[in-house]
C-alpha cells in the first residue's frame, strides 16, 4: 500500500465510546424527555466520540464534493447524459445545488473537486483540480480504475482534506459526490462488502 496512505491510516483514531456514555448521560440530564431529540442525540454522541471531547466547538464546517465521471454510464444506466456531471460541477461553484441551500442554512463551505470529470475546465473560482483521469473505464467491461489510479485518487483527497486543515482549520467535514452513473458505481463498490 502507498506510504501516504498507510500515514494516514495510522493518525485515524477510534471513536470515544466511554465519553458517547457521558454525552448520552449529560442528555439525559436535560429538562426534557429521555431521547427526545431523536436523531440528533445520535449526531451529538457520535460528535463527542470523534471529538474526544465532552464540548465539542464546531465553527468550520467543510463540505467535499468530489467530482468524476463514470464510464460504466455507456451501458445506459443513467436517465441523464455524462455532461451533466460537468454542468453540475458549475452549479455546486455557482451555488445552484440543493447542497448549497443545505450548506448555506448550517453555516458550512463547499469545496468542489474535479477528481476526474470527463472534460475539462478551465481555471474557476471555487475548483480545485485533482484529475486522476478523465473518467473510469466501463465496469460492465473490466476495471473501472487501475490499481495506480485508485491510489492516487485517494492520496488526492488526502492531500485536499489535508491543504485546507493545514489552511484554515476545519471542525467537521460532510463528504459528498458527483457524477452521472453513480449509483450504479457505488452499489458495484457496496457489493463487493
Amino acid at each position: 500500500m502507498n506510504e501516504k496512505i498507510e500515514d494516514t491510516i495510522q493518525k485515524i483514531r477510534p471513536v470515544n465510546f466511554r465519553l458517547m456514555e457521558k454525552a448520552q448521560e449529560k442528555l439525559n440530564n436535560l429538562t426534557k424527555p429521555q431521547g427526545s431529540l431523536g436523531k440528533l442525540e445520535d449526531f451529538a454522541r457520535r460528535i463527542v466520540g470523534i471529538s474526544g471531547t465532552l464540548s465539542p466547538v464546531i465553527k468550520r464546517k467543510v463540505i467535499f464534493v468530489m467530482a468524476g465521471d463514470h464510464g460504466v454510464v455507456g451501458e445506459g444506466v443513467s436517465a441523464y447524459p455524462q455532461e451533466v456531471t460537468f454542468q453540475m460541477v458549475y452549479n455546486f461553484i455557482r451555488g445552484g445545488a440543493g447542497i448549497n441551500v443545505l450548506a448555506k442554512h448550517t453555516g458550512a463551505e463547499i469545496l468542489v473537486v474535479d477528481m476526474g470529470v470527463a472534460k475539462e475546465f478551465p481555471p474557476e473560482k471555487g475548483l480545485i483540480i485533482k484529475k486522476v483521469a478523465y473518467g473510469t473505464k466501463n465496469i460492465a467491461k473490466g476495471p473501472a480504475m487501475s490499481k495506480n489510479e485508485a491510489e492516487r485518487a485517494i492520496i488526492s483527497g488526502i492531500e485536499v482534506f489535508e491543504d485546507e486543515l493545514n489552511r484554515k482549520g476545519i471542525d467537521i467535514v460532510g463528504l459528498g459526490e458527483m457524477g452521472i452513473a453513480n449509483t450504479s458505481s457505488s452499489s458495484a463498490v457496496v457489493a463487493c462488502y
